[in-house]
């Protein structure tokens, strides 16, 4: 019976990002990497990010809203970032539990990421904001590819794809704001839509 063999799609993919980090000059370690703070390792990232990370962000009431809302915040500029950032506020302010939900769940994200032991330690040494979002930012180019693309994150399947997507028309009415030109026939979806080959 024909299985999946994890242990060996992981080592393909770890040879694979060292080989990308390689060519690219790029500095990467497959497997492990300490975490040094004050001269000492406190912590160590595992190879790959485990998926039990993101559990404690599941069932933040408001959470998708928020960080919606803290991408405009960070892509807006001048009256539109105020209002942006106006809106985080809102719903932090809607929700009283939500600011001590996400400290909670991102200790726990922490937790699952280093080990309870190496959290522990890694808190003991007493990092700084600037050292969390050092430490952030450095996972997030680790696990989560330095720009990668969702497809990369996600990886691509060994079989290869049929084709695109079936887009399906929101409303199947006409809304009659375009007018037609003169001795054109309205083009329906199925007219405008390829031909299947």
């Amino acid at each position: 019976m024909p299985g999946i063999d994890l242990d060996t799609a992981r080592a393909r993919r770890l040879a694979a990002a060292a080989a990308k980090a390689l060519a690219a000059k790029a500095e990467y370690t497959v497997g492990e990497e300490p975490i040094v703070l004050g001269g000492v390792q406190v912590a160590v990232l595992p190879a790959e990010l485990p998926l039990e990370v993101w559990q404690p962000l599941i069932g933040i009431p408001y959470l998708p809203l928020l960080l919606r809302k803290l991408v405009e915040a960070a892509q807006s500029k001048g009256e539109q970032q105020a209002e942006a950032a106006g809106l985080v506020v809102d719903v932090l302010g809607s929700e009283p539990t939500l600011p001590a939900d996400l400290v909670a769940a991102v200790g726990e994200m922490g937790r699952r990421l280093l080990g309870a032991d190496g959290y522990e330690q890694l808190m003991a040494a007493r990092p700084s904001h600037s050292d969390i979002v050092e430490l952030v930012r450095y996972a997030w180019s680790k696990y989560l590819g330095g720009g990668a693309g969702l497809g990369e994150l996600i990886a691509p399947s060994a079989t290869p794809s049929s084709g695109g997507t079936t887009s399906n028309p929101t409303s199947s009415g006409s809304t009659g704001s375009t007018p037609e030109e003169s001795g054109s026939a309205p083009v329906s979806s199925a007219s405008s839509a390829p031909a299947a080959s």
